[in-house]
């Protein structure tokens, strides 16, 4: 845990890797993606270690796109990834699995993934692949498996032919997938994707990836007792709002009274008057 902390000190941040985004975003280079030497030697895909959840690993009625948990709990926790980073990688093996079990699963929290993807055009090609596989809600078991697939920036890891590969191991499919894959589709989707990351993030200060976001608020970081602490608080919270709301209730019960009380004692007056 210590070393996870001391990483993300070193956490690639927006600002020491401008230049390289500048680099490419110009045309976002997905011609270069797709057109990339594909004598790349790759190893034969590799299947993720379970994660602490079946959550993770198919769609149900608590996964919903990005999300998984009950879209009624109280605290939501958006985890701001880039499938570039390292750190995040680390993060989904690490943290991700105890804040699982120790809150999704109770019904306490919902969990959000959010693109940050800003280290370069397979980024760019990740993020558009997820959000393909969130269509069809599986994007849970596409995030796990290209975590597990990650071979090192631009490494071709999220070449378009990897990604396909991967979406044919989960599951999805693959005509869909294809098809939202060709370039001028990709490109499409990729614009809508950094639009509204990009503006959310910004606006509120998310620098580095990953960030942990708790009911709106950015946690300094991303460990799974700086998540619980947080999340506490929020919980506190809602138990105390819905304290509140009972109490309301109960006077709001106690000023109207009881009809049929109301209307006896109404009779018992009108008795005694008559005698």
């Amino acid at each position: 845990m210590h070393s996870m902390l001391r990483a993300r000190r070193g956490a690639t941040t927006l600002l020491t890797l401008l230049l390289t985004t500048l680099l490419v975003a110009a045309s976002w280079s997905v011609v270069a993606a797709q057109e990339r030497d594909d004598g790349l030697e790759w190893g034969p895909l590799v299947t993720p270690p379970p994660v602490a959840t079946p959550l993770m690993w198919s769609p149900t009625d608590q996964v919903d796109g990005f999300s998984m948990g009950d879209p009624d709990a109280p605290v939501v926790v958006e985890v701001w990834e880039d499938f570039q980073c390292p750190y995040c990688q680390r993060f989904t093996y690490e943290i991700e699995p105890g804040l699982v079990e120790s809150f999704v699963e109770t019904g306490d929290v919902r969990l959000v993934f959010r693109n940050l993807a800003f280290l370069g055009d397979e980024s760019h090609w990740a993020a558009v692949a997820g959000s393909l596989a969130a269509d069809q809600n599986m994007f849970w078991p596409f995030h796990d498996y290209r975590v597990a697939n990650f071979g090192g920036n631009e490494s071709g890891s999220f070449h378009t032919d990897r990604l396909l590969e991967i979406g044919e191991a989960v599951g999805l499919d693959m005509d869909q997938f294809r098809e939202g894959l060709k370039l001028e589709n990709a490109r499409e989707r990729w614009a809508e994707i950094d639009a509204t990351s990009r503006t959310e993030a910004y606006a509120m200060g998310i620098n580095a990836t990953p960030t942990v976001v708790v009911n709106g608020v950015p946690l300094e970081s991303p460990d799974l007792a700086t998540i619980a602490d947080a999340v506490a608080i929020e919980l506190a919270k809602a138990a105390t709002a819905d304290g509140a709301g009972e109490a309301d209730a109960g006077d709001d019960a106690d000023a109207e009274g009881d009809p049929d009380a109301d209307a006896e004692a109404e009779a018992e007056t009108e008795e005694a008057e008559e005698e």
